[in-house]
């Protein structure tokens, strides 16, 4: 297998077979495969399964973790040599989900019965050596899903000013966005900060004896910059007005999101789209991991999942 670090568990794993009410020949698309939980949970149920992923890195695991009856067609967009099946069990299309609706099209994909949105990155993405995640250990301010992007979250922080910085930090509710803003600048003109070592000393330094708790210090701010690199804002503001057209009618939309901005944006569509009697939100408040999903993974505490449902 081609993991370093164990499976990603997904939030609400387990909990979609109800919610959406799979069964055979049910049309899922899962918009973020990562280690492929809920793609994995889908295909039990006999849905046919197409799942977007723009990380090679993440389609080899979920490869390696989902049973290996449910054998994937892989899809290149830019490189599509043959036709897809119509009575296909499970397509991977290696994209980022901002281009689901015209790959969907030049595809000549069916309208699906349910589809995912998981904001948040898998563990493997935020643990794995090298992509400057993780303040555990020292390693270049990357924070790129996509090598293809090109700046990075030293890049950010080298060339904000200490308004934009501010902003930046506040989008991940961070408290202390201000002093921190400050801070940075001031530091940046003695050397760069240019490792995760280095933004995780000036952030703890800031917060020290004032956040109490299990939470790193610097939790909201590498989550700022994250979000920021990989335009996550901006993807989820283009993709949602494309998945009313995604969906059957009758069909279910859920996005699961992990702080209360990504939780804004998606509630507040889903609040216009009920206004033009195009989706119905099933849940008025998110739902939020159970017990017992806590007691297996901790990672999952502050998701929210919204679920919408398209009128007939």
């Amino acid at each position: 297998m081609s993991e370093i670090i164990d499976r990603h568990f997904s939030a609400f794993k387990g909990e979609l077979t109800k919610l959406y009410g799979f069964k055979p020949g049910y049309h899922f698309l899962d918009l973020t495969l990562g280690d492929g939980g809920h793609t994995e949970e889908a295909l039990s149920a006999g849905c046919r399964v197409v799942s977007f992923d723009v990380d090679p890195e993440a389609i080899k695991r979920a490869i390696d973790f989902v049973p290996k009856k449910y054998k994937p067609l892989i899809i290149d967009p830019e490189q599509v040599t043959e036709n897809i099946p119509k009575a296909f069990t499970w397509v991977i299309i290696k994209s980022n989900f901002v281009k689901v609706a015209e790959i969907v099209k030049s595809l000549a994909l069916p309208k699906f019965d349910g589809i995912m949105a998981d904001l948040g990155p898998s563990q493997y993405q935020v643990l794995s050596p090298g992509r400057g995640f993780s303040f555990s250990v020292d390693e270049p301010l990357d924070m790129r899903l996509d090598k293809n992007l090109g700046v990075t979250a030293a890049d950010l922080l080298a060339v904000l000013n200490e308004g934009e910085l501010s902003d930046l930090f506040d989008i991940a509710d961070e408290p202390f966005a201000k002093p921190l803003a400050r801070i940075i600048v001031k530091q940046r003109q003695i050397t760069p900060i240019v490792t995760t070592k280095q933004l995780s000393e000036i952030v703890s330094k800031v917060k020290r004896f004032r956040i109490q708790g299990k939470i790193h210090p610097a939790t909201q701010v590498f989550m700022a910059l994250r979000m920021a690199v990989n335009l996550e804002r901006d993807n989820i503001r283009e993709l949602i007005p494309h998945l009313p057209e995604l969906l059957n009618k009758g069909g279910v939309v859920g996005v699961i999101s992990f702080h209360s901005g990504e939780d804004k944006i998606i509630k507040e569509y889903f609040e216009e789209m009920e206004n033009k009697q195009i989706l119905r939100a099933i849940n008025k408040k998110p739902i939020e991991p159970s017990d017992k999903e806590l007691q297996i993974s901790q990672r999952t505490r502050s998701a929210k999942l919204r679920l919408a449902k398209k009128y007939s």
